[in-house]
């Protein structure tokens, strides 16, 4: 994301790539590290006691960074930081002879669940405030622990259950529900009411005469899909350096979809920064739901067909802008 700061900042463009990742000393092997996905996989079955990982990163900035009129005190650091136990590591990268920057993260089993995310970031001295960043990655790395392929996760699944079975006690206040969604945690569910009278038999019929039927369905599910997960999502989005930050996995996925339908006339930036305003100011009916469900029935006409909208929810990927 480009974030807007009130201070100079670095023009152009800087990447961050990872040069090699090992387990207890041990390389991991190349195809456990995906430079199309961004994702380093440490989940091995045939080393799954390993303890420490290390992960080398380099980052490439521009040349204008290193004239001595231009900037002072530059710094570059790659920060690690995972949501579910609120670790936050930030690793100083050195200066290389070719003018690249290098670093290790390490990584101690002990202390992570799940995914982390990597950024890299640039500081310098503006305006004699030292340590402001002037520029950051647009792309972030997902270190994922409990992966052996490097792969994003489908963000959204579907299930059938009976909501008003005993093995089903959350799903009960809503046993008279054709569905019901669940937009929390790492991965949505969408719960199918398989005790809801005719709705199994129609959504896996195979015959033209229901086409109709299922399409309808379709578009109402997905409707009460995508509204559901963007309000999710709103209440995601973080805030560093007091400007709003895209929040990663399937919540950017979803606010980057949906926003330029919620705010046309805005930036993909601004539009974040407008539904965090919203949010955080107790904004969040009226006008404000009537764009959203503008922007979930846009979305749910994607899906011209059930098995189409079925396809759509479970390979929801992170886009980049």
């Amino acid at each position: 994301m480009k974030t807007l700061f009130p201070y100079r900042t670095l023009f152009g463009e800087i990447s961050l790539e990872v040069k090699e990742a090992r387990l207890d000393g041990k390389l991991l092997p190349l195809t456990m590290i995906s430079v199309m996905e961004r994702v380093v996989a440490l989940h091995q079955i045939e080393r799954d006691d390993w303890e420490r990982a290390r992960v080398v990163f380099r980052m490439r900035t521009p040349e204008e960074l290193m004239k001595p009129d231009e900037w002072a005190d530059v710094a570059c650091a790659a920060v690690l930081a995972e949501k579910k136990t609120n670790l936050r590591i930030v690793t100083p990268l050195k200066r290389q002879p070719d003018g690249s920057w290098i670093g290790v993260i390490e990584l101690h089993r002990d202390w992570h669940l799940g995914q982390a995310e990597v950024e890299g970031l640039v500081t310098a001295t503006v305006d004699g405030v030292a340590g402001r960043v002037i520029a950051r990655t647009e792309r972030h790395w997902t270190v994922d622990l409990q992966v052996h392929t490097p792969t994003r996760k489908k963000t959204v699944k579907t299930l059938w259950a009976d909501f008003a079975s005993d093995d089903n006690p959350y799903l009960n206040p809503y046993r008279m529900d054709p569905w019901a969604i669940e937009a929390a945690g790492d991965e949505p569910i969408v719960y199918l009411n398989s005790g809801f009278e005719g709705l199994q038999f129609i959504l896996e019929s195979n015959t033209r005469a229901d086409r109709a039927v299922q399409d309808t369905l379709a578009g109402q599910i997905a409707t009460d899909c995508w509204t559901a997960l963007f309000n999710t999502a709103t209440y995601a989005i973080d805030v560093e350096d007091d400007q709003p930050q895209w929040p990663g996995g399937w919540h950017e996925s979803v606010l980057r979809r949906m926003l330029p339908d919620v705010f046309p006339n805005h930036s993909p930036d601004d539009a974040l920064s407008e539904i965090f305003e919203r949010r955080s100011a107790g904004e969040g009916g009226g006008e404000l739901q009537t764009q959203i469900l503008h922007a979930a029935i846009k979305q749910a006409r994607t899906s011209k067909s059930l098995g189409t909208f079925i396809r759509t929810l479970r390979t929801i990927a992170k886009e980049e802008m």
